[in-house]
Parts: structure tokens; C-alpha cells; sequence
């Protein structure tokens, strides 16, 4: 079943940098729930770190981006970033006044640059950047504007000429990747999302977290988190994933999960000829919607799913027959 995911997946490189690390977010779908720094009470500003999930290290720079440069992050249908630091891209779909930015980027001293296939702009030959004097006057700006395309739907920027063609596509796809093509069908229908290759070489090749879109800010919010197995490891990853991560068990800081997560159901979901392993999450107790991207960001995923993993030493050991909760 397409989703929006799959079709973020669909519209960048598989090849480059977003087999590492993909990210994705709708941040113009906050603003049309209310959701905003301003608003609400602590239901509804649990959802404020979703409203700019797919802006990666641009997020910071967000509120101060549109009236430097016309980019407004988040005013935008759909955000991606793909790879890791200094390799990294970003693209925003929609909300995009290709006039605005083309002029204020200009006047900031862009010149015209050809990349993969498209008009550009650039402020530097390469990624390189003078930190005394960046060319986008922005807290929380370096080099990202370096290389820019910007069309009538479509704004993309990045370090360098290569991040940028792949945030762009061409080629065979992200979602042509049969590894994340099944990690994205699992996640289905989200309105924030990561996907990341495991590092090194364990029982895991990927892992995703995604949110899945509310109807309303009043809603509990629900997290998936999906696990690609290796072939070989299917079984061993799915008993250690189904016995780490349960309402009863603990988590690195001590806690039982079931103090965040009043529900937590496991099943597999089969595309092709692989098996994802998927989490479902109903947050109670958690002042973020995005709990299962603060357990990627924290490196915690890899010791619930993986059995290769090395052990936690700050997990604490649940007392035997403790109730589920």
C-alpha cells in the first residue's frame, strides 16, 4: 500500500546518503491541528518536537531561516534530510516562493551553479565554510546553504554538490531498496519517521521509528518501530525485541516502559521475501510524542532488538514476577 513515506522514499536516491539515514516529517500538518510553541496545554505540546521531525540539523535554524532566506521550513508539506553530518541534504515540498528565495539568496551573494541536472545556486566551490563569516546570517547555519535548488514546489539545500543531487533523486530510488522499501511499508501511514542502517555488523541491517498521524492534538499519541532482521537472525532478534521491549520490562534509565507506553503489541510484517519486526506503541506517560525516535536518538534500540548487542550497563534488571503494567 503506498503511503506518503514510501513516496518520500520514492522521490530521493537510494544509492547516496539516505541509505544511512533518512528522515521525514510534514510540518505544514502540525500548523493546520493547532499544534504550535503557544498552544495547549501539556496534551497538546507533547506533539511539539513532530513539528519539525525531518528538518535534522536545520531544525534549530527553523524560526530564523524565512526572513534571511525565504526558506520556511516549516511551513513546508513534506521535510526530508538524508545522511549524516558532513554528508547531509534537506528538502521541503511545498510552501516554497521560488522568487522570494532566488533573490534573498542572491543578494546574500549566491551564484548560479548547474547540479545533477538542475539550476542552482551555490556559496561556496565545495562544503568548505568560514565560521567568522557563513554565507547564511542564521543561528544554528554553517555550510548547509552551500549548494541550493529551488523550484516552484521544491527547495533543496546541502554542504555539497553530491548530497544534493541525491536529495533530489535520479537513479534507482530509496523505496527501490527491497531493505527499506519493507522497513517504510512497515511503518505505514506516519507523519514522522527515521530510517538508519544498524552500525557495524550485527543481528540488525535496519531500524525504524515513525509517528502515526493523529486526526486530532487530543489523541494519544501511537509509535511504531520497525526492525530489519537479517535473514539468518529473524528468530534470535524477534525473541530479544519481544522480551526487551514489554510494559513490564525496564528501560536504560530505570523505568519500566509501561510508565510511557500503557500499550506495547508485537507482530511481524512480511514484504517480499523479508520479515520486519514491528513495535506498536500507545504512549501514556511520555512528555514527547516522538518516544520511539528519543530511543534511536539514545542508541537503545540496538540492545531491545538486537541479541548481538552488547549489554546495557545502565539498565536495571526487573524484579521477577513483577506485574505487567
Amino acid at each position: 500500500m503506498a503511503t506518503r513515506l514510501l513516496d518520500a522514499m520514492a522521490d530521493v536516491s537510494g544509492d547516496g546518503p539516505a541509505a544511512a539515514y533518512f528522515e521525514y516529517g510534514e510540518p505544514a500538518r502540525w500548523s493546520e491541528l493547532g499544534v504550535s510553541a503557544g498552544s495547549g496545554g501539556a496534551a497538546e505540546r507533547r506533539w511539539l518536537p513532530a513539528t519539525a521531525w525531518g528538518l535534522g540539523g536545520l531544525a534549530p535554524a527553523a524560526a530564523g531561516l524565512p526572513g534571511v532566506t525565504g526558506v520556511a521550513p516549516l511551513a513546508a508539506e513534506r521535510a526530508i534530510t538524508i545522511g549524516v553530518a558532513p554528508g547531509q541534504a534537506f528538502r521541503f515540498d511545498g510552501g516554497v516562493r521560488e522568487d522570494v528565495i532566488r533573490s534573498r539568496l542572491e543578494g546574500l551573494g549566491a551564484t548560479p551553479r548547474r547540479v545533477g541536472g538542475h539550476d542552482g545556486l551555490s556559496f561556496a566551490a565545495g562544503a568548505d565554510v568560514n565560521p567568522l563569516r557563513p554565507p547564511v546570517p542564521v543561528s544554528g547555519v554553517t555550510n548547509q546553504f552551500n549548494q541550493v535548488v529551488v523550484t516552484g514546489t521544491t527547495v533543496a539545500v546541502a554542504p555539497d554538490t553530491g548530497p544534493l543531487a541525491a536529495v533530489l533523486g535520479g537513479g534507482r530510488s530509496l523505496a527501490g531498496s527491497g531493505d527499506h522499501a519493507a522497513v517504510g511499508a512497515c511503518l505505514g501511514d506516519v507523519a514522522a519517521a527515521t530510517v538508519t542502517a544498524s552500525q557495524g555488523s550485527g543481528a540488525v541491517t535496519l531500524y525504524g521509528v515513525g509517528l502515526r498521524r493523529p486526526a486530532s492534538p487530543g489523541e494519544r499519541p501511537v509509535n511504531v518501530i520497525c526492525v530489519l532482521p537479517r535473514p539468518a537472525s529473524v528468530a534470535a532478534v524477534g525473541r530479544t525485541f519481544g522480551a526487551r521491549l514489554t510494559t513490564a520490562a525496564t528501560s536504560r534509565g530505570g523505568r519500566a516502559f509501561g510508565e510511557f507506553a500503557g500499550e506495547i503489541a508485537h507482530d511481524e510484517v512480511r514484504h517480499g521475501d523479508r520479515t520486519v519486526l514491528r513495535a506498536t506503541l500507545t504512549l501514556t506517560g511520555t512528555p514527547s510524542a516522538l518516544f520511539a525516535a528519543q530511543l534511536l536518538q539514545r542508541g537503545e534500540l540496538p540492545f531491545l532488538a538486537d541479541p548481538s548487542a552488547p549489554g546495557d550497563p545502565l539498565a536495571v534488571t526487573p524484579t521477577p514476577g513483577s506485574p505487567a503494567r
